[in-house]
């Protein structure tokens, strides 16, 4: 009989009757005559006759080890945790219907599309919904309760099978007019090199998120950084103007970044400065709680919304927020200068990483497919989530987002008024770089194993940005079937669990091998060009 109950209902104080749980009838008898512990202590009861009782359960298990459990434990919570989620949670109030198929992992993008879409799909009309879980055996129910179960099971089907009923099939292949305008833009490109070493990067044992790191809560200003005074040595200035396209390479001529720029548009300052005044217009009314206030990345407002996985939820889910935020959020991202942005920064992606995004969309395809009441936040965004910093003054603590994924790509678009030649510099510190990053213009990064921050803007200036990326969780749902680990892991064979260990100590590195290298990307733009153009 299982004793696990035990601790978690007595508090710390109380860790010497836990502790009684490891050890044998015979061994706490043993125990208790050395002085280690006392029948009195552990809630042990001693009769006329010598023999001991008590309230608790023993372990006569041998193998039992709780420092392993812990371990265990930890190790879970650091691949199911979603730090990246600030101010939000996923959905998390129904229960996996019986029967219903697992996650088709099976995806029409099993290489990269040779002709995308010309034509836009309709969009889709499924509303937010209750996504599933996977059911945990429960107590023993009377049949009232089991009735009224089956009751709350048949009506969850028939909600989900509307929901697939009413959504279309969702288009995950890039907008051409973006292939071509962004395959000029790389044919042109100037590519700044860095010296990374990827054998020494900081990721979890399964590859799917980076580990956990402290970050550091302090701002730089540019000239802690750059110049005579600084404080840092060893930085370079990349004295970019916002919109010229440069790529970010390493020693092996791998890209693993891209100073993306801002669509071609003559009156593209009007439209990212109207953005900035809504975001700054919504934030000035929204009341935000102090977890979305006071984070490791920084002190100003952040909400995310859209699609994510961990922190303990059981399957993916559409983040939930209070009606009122709720409300502020969906109007951002509805707003046709934040879809624009949205889909310039995933058609960049395609462009710049072609394997990597073919490896998102996939696997998104797969997510979507499985429950279609899960909502994405654009129709040409290959991303699955988004969060929204609405300052005012949105400066930036060193820090890593160790819960994406590490190989993966994350779009970061400044936004607000201030001088960019003083400050809201992007600093890249592994690779040395502090990078003038003017209002309006989009960057992408692997966000997930680079620590990055912001220099400080004045006071009277504002600051905004948004971020798009996609938690290693969701990834590692999909290859996992749509199970949690435990059941994926128990419902293979010693063969099939060897060989998913073996997979998992390859991931970091195979999907490294997703990033285009300088030449690969010159000469499918030259190639796109003569085609397209």
């Amino acid at each position: 009989r299982s004793a696990h109950h035990a601790f978690t209902t007595f508090a710390h104080s109380e860790v010497l009757e836990a502790c009684a749980l490891c050890l044998s009838p015979r061994k706490t008898r043993q125990a208790c005559r050395a002085g280690s512990l006392s029948f009195q202590h552990v809630g042990l009861r001693t009769t006329r006759s010598g023999t001991t009782y008590g309230r608790y359960y023993t372990v006569n298990n041998p193998e039992f080890d709780l420092d392993a459990l812990l371990k265990s434990r930890c190790d879970e919570d650091d691949e199911q945790d979603e730090d990246d989620l600030v101010g939000a949670e996923c959905v998390d109030d129904d229960s996996e219907v019986a029967g219903e198929p697992r996650c088709d992992t099976s995806s029409p993008l099993s290489s990269i599309p040779s002709s995308p879409a010309a034509s836009r799909p309709p969009s889709p009309a499924a509303q937010p919904a209750k996504r599933h879980r996977h059911s945990r055996p429960g107590p023993h129910s009377t049949a009232p309760a089991t009735h009224k179960a089956s009751k709350k099971r048949n009506s969850r089907r028939s909600r989900r099978t509307q929901a697939q009923n009413r959504v279309p099939e969702m288009d995950w292949t890039p907008r051409r007019s973006g292939v071509l305008r962004n395959a000029r833009h790389i044919a042109e490109a100037q590519f700044e090199r860095v010296d990374l070493d990827w054998d020494d990067q900081e990721v979890t044992s399964t590859g799917f998120t980076a580990k956990r790191s402290g970050g550091e809560e302090k701002l730089y200003a540019l000239d802690d950084l750059i110049g005579p005074k600084a404080k840092v040595p060893g930085m370079k200035l990349i004295d970019w103007d916002g919109s010229e396209t440069i790529g970010l390479c390493a020693q092996d001529g791998r890209t693993f970044g891209v100073l993306a720029g801002h669509p071609d548009d003559p009156n593209w300052d009007s439209v990212h400065e109207s953005l900035a005044s809504e975001i700054a217009a919504r934030g000035a009314r929204t009341s935000f709680p102090k977890a979305s206030r006071e984070h490791r990345r920084g002190r100003f407002g952040a909400e995310a919304h859209g699609v994510s996985h961990g922190g303990g939820q059981t399957a993916p889910g559409v983040l939930k927020h209070t009606k009122g935020m709720a409300a502020t959020l969906a109007y951002l991202v509805g707003l046709t200068a934040m879809v624009r942005i949205a889909h310039f920064s995933s058609s960049v992606f395609y462009n710049w990483a072609p394997k990597l995004w073919t490896y998102y969309a996939e696997h998104m395809h797969s997510l979507f497919k499985n429950d279609p009441t899960l909502k994405r936040n654009f129709p040409y965004s290959v991303w699955a989530c988004i969060t929204i910093n609405f300052g005012p003054r949105t400066v930036t603590f060193k820090h890593r987002d160790f819960g994406n994924l590490p190989f993966g790509w994350c779009a970061i678009t400044a936004l607000g008024k201030y001088d960019a030649n003083r400050g809201g510099h992007l600093v890249l510190w592994e690779c040395g770089l502090v990078i003038r990053f003017p209002p309006g213009s989009t960057i992408i990064i692997p966000s997930g194993i680079i620590h990055h921050s912001n220099t400080k803007i004045a006071r009277r200036e504002t600051r905004y940005s948004v971020t798009q990326y996609t938690s290693g969780a969701l990834f590692r749902w999909v290859e996992h079937g749509c199970m949690l680990d435990e059941e994926y892991y128990n419902s293979l064979s010693p063969s099939e669990y060897d060989k998913a260990v073996e997979k998992n100590t390859r991931r970091w590195m195979e999907g490294a091998r997703l990033w285009s290298t300088v030449s690969e990307l010159q000469d499918v733009a030259s190639e796109r060009v003569d085609v397209l153009g």
